[in-house]
């Protein structure tokens, strides 16, 4: 994790996107689907939402698996 690089939780707008950055802080990885289950979205919201934390640098893939973590110090 970049520790250089961090965010607020209460800068983000998305309710469901700040939940999946506070389960990720908390739980510090998770699987893809377990995050969707966890946060009570559909498939396709959920997809939607991870996706584009990934595309803004907040979280990352860990390796070759469906395991994402922070990319960013979440505070």
């Amino acid at each position: 994790m970049n520790k250089a690089q961090s965010i607020q939780l209460e800068s983000i707008d998305d309710p469901k996107e700040k939940e999946i950055l506070a389960l990720l802080k908390e739980d510090e990885e998770c699987i893809y689907g377990e995050i969707i289950k966890r946060t009570n979205l559909s498939y396709s919201k959920g997809k939607e939402l991870i996706f584009s934390l990934i595309s803004k640098g907040y979280i990352q893939y860990i390796g070759r698996t469906t395991k994402l973590k922070l990319a960013i110090e979440v505070i």
